[in-house]
């Protein structure tokens, strides 16, 4: 053999191994899908919160009883069917077939585990005991069939069941924060498995291959949260990330022109609002104008809260500070949806008449105050605080506006640390009672209501029609009573200022496509290359 041919023959060996190796690369390429997120969860364990960051993450490993599709309508989940036996019991007839990641097969003394576990989940910030508080045991008729043995009728029990993430029932009872945060009980029946959790950094998880339904077609994802809007859109059009939510309206239009991206919009449920307190006498952040504080604090008069409702230019702020991705809010949910009142609309801006009452309420000269909001979390949240606060400036407040990683932000509010703050709540139930049993209702750590009321307003009426209309088997009385409801905390008392409901829009690099969702979650296995 030659020294040519030998040399021919390492040359076309060098090239075939670079070959396989650029195909090796490319194929992991291709199964790796990279998400940037705007936000990144409170916590592993699913139970442990309701916010929209740590449920985000748990639609990725975990399932609920009953599901919910892209627009809100519940579907089958780990429950196939559910029913109502009597007034007091409903019946769930569960998937086949089902198992955990640790392969432990699934079945109903999971489901009885979850529901009990819930209310023993220690220190939660944003607690789902709301959603069974009517439950007063859960028993397994069989491997498959669970029954709910209520405290009172709720015809609304499927809803509920919505936001029921199922664990194992061989978690332990004692298993901490810590252990969730850790992936020690982050065992699910999802479409991914949970590989490790760098906070600050990445979420990665694998593909599941036993997986139930819609399988993912990448074999690893990555979550990495990118606080910073410009961030995020850099991260994409760099490849660094392949798909990102929360696009800033000031971003889409200049997206939509990118060849290398696609950007999808989908209307949302979550609605924007400013919360007060309205409970304490003293609260930290309002004051009289020459610094000193008040005998009363003015946020606990209805007056003043109507006042500072009406001093917001709400059409204004839509159209210049998001650029048009939103729409106006009176109340809770969007026309079309249950509990909608079709009287309460947007309050008109009227700055004359916010002054006046002011005036009523003994503020002619107005007052000093700091509005808090996150800067990390909403479509332009500390840009929408800051015009809101110019907005309040203008009837004579004097307004600092300080803004803070969602992070911070919504730990310091849960804890009552504020006095008026910019906060957004997600309907993804597609009716009212979720927001107004959350966050306008009477807080009370026993049934779980009002467990969002971070300004601690209370009125027995409202909480008494709430109950009511929980109880309520006839659609049309339940709707009379959620609307009714509506009236007393948003046009009577103000108990919260609702200022718009928010699109969301993601981006993704050319080649894929994405399943858009209303309540905003960026679900991995329905991101997809395109066919």
């Amino acid at each position: 053999m030659t020294k040519g041919t030998v040399t021919r023959r390492r040359v076309t060996l060098a090239l075939a191994l670079a070959a396989i190796f650029a195909t090796l690369c490319g194929a992991y390429a291709q199964t790796t899908l990279k998400v940037g997120v705007s936000t990144e969860p409170a916590s592993m364990d699913p139970q442990y919160s309701t916010t929209g960051a740590t449920q985000l993450a748990s639609q990725q490993i975990f399932e609920t009883i009953v599901g919910r599709d892209k627009n809100l309508r519940m579907i089958p989940s780990l429950a196939l069917s559910w029913k109502e036996v009597d007034p007091l019991t409903w019946e769930l007839k569960l998937r086949p077939g089902v198992k955990f990641h640790d392969g432990k097969a699934f079945g109903a003394d999971d489901i009885v585990f979850s529901v009990k576990r819930i209310p023993r989940v220690p220190d939660s910030p944003s607690s789902y005991k709301r959603n069974v508080a009517a439950i007063k045991d859960a028993v397994a008729v069989d491997n498959l069939t669970v029954r709910l043995l209520l405290k009172t009728p709720s015809p609304q029990l499927p809803i509920d069941l919505t936001f029921i993430y199922v664990l194992p029932s061989t978690t332990p009872a004692d298993a901490t924060q810590d252990d969730f945060n850790k992936g020690k009980y982050v065992v699910g029946t999802g479409p991914f498995k949970f590989v490790e959790w760098v906070r600050g950094d990445r979420l990665v998880l694998d593909k599941n291959p036993a997986y139930w339904g819609v399988k993912s077609s990448y074999d690893r994802v990555i979550f990495r949260p990118i606080t910073n809007d410009p961030s995020r859109v850099a991260a994409l059009l760099a490849g660094d990330v392949d798909i990102i939510d929360q696009v800033s309206p000031v971003d889409q239009d200049r997206l939509r022109k990118d060849s290398r991206v696609t950007v999808l919009s989908k209307p949302a449920a979550t609605m924007m609002y400013i919360h007060m307190d309205s409970d304490r006498d003293k609260t930290p952040f309002v004051a009289g104008k020459d610094g000193k504080p008040l005998a009363k604090s003015p946020l606990k008069n209805p007056k003043v809260r109507e006042a500072l409702s009406l001093a917001i230019n709400r059409q204004a702020l839509v159209e210049r500070v998001l650029s048009g991705a939103a729409e106006p809010a009176g109340q809770f949910v969007p026309e079309g949806m249950v509990g909608y009142a079709p009287d309460l609309l947007p309050e008109p801006y009227d700055v004359e008449k916010a002054k006046r009452l002011l005036a009523e309420a003994g503020y002619p000269n107005g007052f000093s105050l700091t509005l808090h909001a996150p800067n990390d979390r909403y479509l332009n949240d500390e840009q929408v605080a800051q015009t809101i606060g110019q907005f309040f400036a203008r009837i004579g407040l004097d307004v600092k506006v300080q803004a803070l990683p969602y992070s911070v932000f919504s730990t310091a509010a849960t804890k009552l640390e504020y006095s008026i703050f910019l906060m957004g709540f997600g309907n993804t139930t597609g009716d009212s009672p979720r927001g107004m049993t959350a966050v306008p209702a009477t807080y009370n750590t026993t049934t779980g209501l009002g467990a969002n009321n971070r300004g601690r307003y209370s009125n027995p009426e409202f909480d008494k029609l709430i109950v009511a209309a929980a109880a309520a088997s006839d659609d049309d009385k339940r709707e009379a009573l959620l609307q009714e409801a509506a009236r007393i905390a948003f046009a009577k008392d103000h108990a919260i200022i609702p200022l718009y409901y928010q699109t969301t829009t993601w981006a993704l690099k050319k080649g894929l496509t994405y399943e858009a969702r209303m309540d905003e979650y960026t679900l991995a296995n329905y991101v997809r290359p395109v066919k």
